[in-house]
């Protein structure tokens, strides 16, 4: 299975309450009418985030997200078909410009590898979303090996947090892809090489994570495999806009 996922920020004039309204309601409508070749459509609604770690500069681009949007396909020529498909080059696409300033939204296609956790439950109530920038020089399959080793030695550091997570996947950038990010409008944004998705029993749990980070953040000065002051996280609750289950 191949996925996108998309950081995106509310245009100009518009709350965030409005934004989640429009994009749930109107925008998953206008999705749902012909899903065509979608496997799964989950948006993520942002609570809470922080960007960096320091008070170094973030890059701009990572600011003031308002949800995660995440496409799933069974395969890349399932999502293919799903872009080039009239409904959604005419209607699902276009209608973006009624809630997106698309000039920061934060793209990658991606695969998901399950990692472990000591106490796995039902993924629901709350969720933590990792944008992760690789530390320079390093290649993709390095990074994904030593980011997968970081978790669970950042478990072992931080019992509260292992304890409290219920599920972690880790979405891995297919840079292959990279050249067609361009369809969400952004230019001149960073492409993140991974996103840790870390699943809570609640929005009342979730700080947690604090503890897992700040493991990870000790992990990675051993070893840097990543650039803490290009990376962020965002709080949010997750909703299901469609989902298909035959094949």
């Amino acid at each position: 299975m191949i996925k996108m996922m998309a950081a995106i920020c509310r245009k100009p004039g518009m709350t965030h309450a409005e934004y989640l309204a429009y994009v749930q309601h109107v925008h998953g409508a206008i999705s749902n009418e012909q899903p065509l070749t979608l496997r799964r459509y989950v948006q993520n609604h942002v609570f809470d985030a922080a960007f960096g770690s320091s008070r170094e500069a973030v890059h701009a681009m990572t600011m003031a997200r308002d949800s995660v949007t995440e496409l799933y396909w069974d395969s890349p020529a399932d999502m293919g078909v799903n872009f080039a498909h009239e409904h959604v080059r005419t209607k699902v696409g276009p209608d973006a410009a009624n809630f997106v300033d698309a000039s920061r939204t934060l793209s990658l296609v991606a695969v998901e590898a399950e990692q472990p956790v000591p106490q796995p439950g039902r993924a629901a109530g709350a969720k933590v979303l990792h944008y992760l920038r690789a530390a320079p020089g390093m290649t993709l399959e390095a990074f994904f090996q030593a980011w997968a080793a970081a978790h669970a030695r950042a478990l072992d550091a931080a019992p509260q947090a292992a304890a409290a997570v219920r599920r972690c996947v880790h979405s891995r950038q297919l840079a292959e892809f990279n050249p067609m990010l361009a369809y969400f409008g952004a230019k001149d944004v960073p492409i993140y090489e991974g996103v840790g998705t870390l699943w809570f029993d609640s929005p009342a749990t979730v700080g947690a994570f604090r503890d897992y980070e700040r493991a990870l953040l000790s992990v990675n000065a051993e070893a840097p495999f990543y650039d803490p002051t290009q990376s962020f996280f965002v709080y949010a609750t997750e909703v299901l806009i469609y989902e298909r289950f035959d094949r």
